[in-house]
């Protein structure tokens, strides 16, 4: 079955009749996406009901957001009337959404003083996708900063106990803000759950704070993974999703027996795909991935590229513009050829009408926030 079905299933039983489990786990995980800005304009603390009759008080029409986003509002108004979830009270909500940084997280009180901190993954700004990328070469970033302050002035003097998590980004949000919170929030916290996320850089991954941390520490990954794949991890457990694609980091396509997902092996794909983006990584410098990142996005535009499908379709032209560029070096052009054919990789496997609702936002948003960014002109 799949999270609704468990919904439907357990959702009469409260967690003193059934403890809060792996699944619910992931579910919490998964609602810091439901957008809950306006929801909280006039209220510190909602149950999970009162948050979701105002939901569609203030959103009737039809869901117009990404599926992240989507999923989550969907999740709010399914739990909303489920005797399992409908009285958990959220509180100490925050939003910051701008061109510097995306950051989301809500606090989610399930039963007396405990409480499951769920950090928000990437969404429809530009600046959360950029950040992904940024993970793989500088730390802290802006949102693992604010990550770590959240868990330090909420729950420094409460006697609470903890479980950190979330989806996505999230997870790494999760994982990094249990690392560096101060000692007192670290000794509260049983439990942290990084649904699909990236790990650490090296520095940090072999670091004394991941030491202290790592036995409270579950990354959970479908047997498709990709995100979750990106730097470094441990204590996986990999989960069977229904979808052999990149529609399964979504949490919907995750297969559970009871109240536990379905565990089994990391596909060949996968594993493939985990060893070439390593090693991709591992070979270039911090300023290289700088100089990436800005350059993409100019070749992405140049080439009229809005959605990972034109990637596969306009491959051939992306080259050409790379190869005849004069504002990049030999260097440069190397790293994002090499990318541009670990993305045609990626996803060569994936059928278009897949990818087509899942993905297709993430290149328009890009050329929409990136346009007045100078393009890195260097000397060859």
């Amino acid at each position: 079955m799949n999270i609704y079905e468990y919904i439907d299933k357990y959702g009469d039983y409260t967690f003193d009749e059934k403890e809060f489990n792996q699944v619910d786990k992931v579910i919490f995980s998964f609602l810091s996406y439901a957008n809950l800005e306006k929801v909280f304009e006039d209220d510190l603390c909602l149950t999970i009901a009162e948050a979701g009759k105002q939901y569609l008080e203030l959103h009737p029409g039809k869901d117009i957001n990404i599926i992240a986003i989507k999923e989550g509002n969907k999740l709010l108004k399914y739990l909303r009337n489920k005797k399992r979830y409908m009285d958990c009270k959220l509180y100490n909500y925050e939003y910051i959404g701008n061109d510097e940084v995306q950051f989301g997280v809500v606090s989610i009180e399930y039963l007396p003083n405990q409480v499951f901190v769920s950090f928000e993954g990437t969404d429809s700004l530009f600046s959360g996708w950029r950040e992904d990328f940024i993970l793989g070469y500088q730390f802290p970033t802006i949102s693992q900063k604010l990550a770590i302050k959240y868990l330090n002035k909420h729950f420094t003097f409460k006697n609470q106990s903890l479980i950190v998590g979330g989806h996505s980004k999230g997870g790494n949000l999760a994982l990094v803000a249990s690392m560096y919170a101060n000692a007192m929030v670290r000794s509260k916290i049983v439990e942290i759950i990084n649904a699909d996320g990236p790990g650490l850089l090296d520095n940090e991954y072999k670091s004394v704070r991941y030491s202290y941390i790592k036995s409270k520490y579950t990354h959970i990954i479908p047997n498709y993974s990709l995100v979750g794949l990106f730097l470094n991890n441990s204590n996986n457990y990999v989960v069977s999703a229904t979808s052999k694609s990149i529609l399964a980091h979504n949490i919907v396509y995750w297969e559970i027996d009871e109240d536990k997902f379905i565990k089994t092996k990391l596909s060949d794909f996968s594993q493939e795909l985990d060893v070439s983006i390593k090693k991709w990584f591992s070979k270039y410098n911090k300023e290289d991935k700088q100089n990436f990142i800005n350059n993409l996005d100019y070749i992405l535009k140049e080439a009229n590229v809005t959605s990972i499908l034109d990637i596969k379709t306009k491959k051939r032209n992306l080259f050409n513009l790379i190869a005849k560029s004069k504002d990049m070096n030999s260097h440069t052009k190397k790293v994002l050829t090499e990318f541009i054919m670990l993305i045609i990789k990626c996803f060569g496997n994936v059928k278009k009408e897949e990818l087509k609702d899942f993905l297709s936002n993430m290149f328009k948003i890009t050329s929409r926030t990136f346009q007045d960014l100078p393009f890195r002109k260097q000397n060859d």
